[in-house]
């Protein structure tokens, strides 16, 4: 990877696959807001491992922790699921699952004899109104949690929750947020495909953005990975996932997604501020995938923004840290549709402080499991 200054004073370099490169105010954003970041993060001594901001499809700001780097991958934790419902929209593109008014039943129907699990649509599951029981992991106790350790440890969590969970309410009525659905969704597209999730991944949409160091972590015993956690991947990965979502479904002129689903994906049919496994904020006018620990991509179509913050934070403090860190500094950097005056002063700062974040390493990182820390090639 170059040296991360060069970043700021280079602005036409192209890497292949990735972005252009410019300074901040090359693309109206404001070099000192985007220090006063950084030093937020120290200050505060937040562990946030990489921030990634892109404008008008160019690479506007770069920030990377000690002993993470552009190579390193994340667990994203849920923002595994809106990753999910791009997969499920290219395979319902390809004709592969004929639409989202699919059921299980249609998709298993060897495998499901309650008539009314059989009905739940992949609609239901994509808006987290199945029906099923809630499995949630960002709590320690609880029912919530007792049943997703009990689905993590099952040797076949499918035929778990096709057989063996009954469902707590009619499918289509109550948004009821959980990691069962996204489950379903991502077996549904391993049975539809006939290939892992990963190699249908990297072929439809991975390899195709030119993702790199890419990994599904937690699978089972038969190999299903989880559709609602445990995939890694870099964060300037998963700014192109933004961009494309900006570029309606479009990357180097390639169809990737259709942008019929990502208007689907992206909109608040139901009121409660969820599309397909995406955040909804109308008054923001802005959509976000989110994963716990404060893990953030956020996508500003009036701004032609993206950005992406990737972290550890105690799960009581993330809404406030990412909050405060995207709405104080990234979208208080934005000043302008149109490039600002150079500004040399304010780029050297900003290079300097990029330097000093280079060995900015949290106390709160050195105890923690690999699973939870950013992880280079092998």
């Amino acid at each position: 990877m170059r040296n991360l200054i060069a970043v700021l004073l280079t602005a036409s370099t192209v890497y292949a696959q990735d972005f252009p490169e410019g300074t901040p105010e090359s693309q109206g954003l404001r070099s000192d807001t985007l220090c006063e970041l950084s030093r937020q993060i120290r200050t505060e001594q937040h562990d946030i491992r990489s921030i990634v901001i892109l404008r008008h499809g160019t690479l506007a700001f770069e920030w990377y922790a000690a002993d993470v780097s552009r190579d390193h991958n994340h667990n994203l934790f849920s923002i595994t699921k809106s990753i999910v419902a791009t997969l499920a929209g290219i395979a319902i593109d390809h004709g592969t699952i004929p639409s989202t008014s699919t059921t299980l039943g249609d998709l298993f129907p060897r495998s499901i004899s309650d008539a009314a699990k059989g009905g739940v649509t992949l609609e239901n599951l994509l808006t987290m109104r199945s029906g099923f029981p809630v499995s949630r992991a960002n709590k320690t106790t609880g029912p919530e949690r007792a049943l997703f350790d009990r689905i993590q440890r099952v040797p076949d969590r499918l035929s778990m929750m096709l057989n063996d969970l009954p469902l707590d309410s009619p499918p289509g009525l109550e948004f009821e947020y959980n990691n069962i659905d996204p489950a379903l969704v991502i077996a549904a597209i391993e049975a539809s495909c006939g290939q892992s999730a990963l190699t249908f991944a990297k072929r439809h949409l991975f390899d195709p953005l030119g993702f790199e160091n890419t990994a599904w972590i937690f699978s089972d015993e038969k190999k299903l990975v989880p559709g609602g956690y445990g995939l890694r991947l870099r964060a300037i990965d998963l700014a192109k996932m933004g961009q494309l979502y900006l570029q309606h479904g479009l990357w180097s002129g390639k169809n990737i997604v259709s942008s019929g689903w990502i208007q689907r994906s992206t909109s608040d049919s139901h009121g409660d501020g969820y599309g397909y496994f995406w955040w909804i904020d109308q008054g923001k006018q802005s959509y976000t995938a989110k994963g716990v620990r404060g893990q953030r991509l956020a996508i500003h179509p009036a701004l032609d923004l993206v950005y992406v913050i990737l972290s550890d934070l105690p799960p009581e403090h993330v809404t406030a840290v990412t909050n405060n860190l995207g709405e104080n500094y990234i979208l208080k950097a934005v000043s302008s549709d149109q490039s600002l005056p150079d500004d040399p002063e304010a780029r050297q700062r900003l290079a300097d402080e990029l330097k000093i974040a280079q060995d900015y390493l949290p106390e709160a990182r050195r105890s923690l499991p690999p699973f939870r820390l950013p992880q280079n090639k092998s």
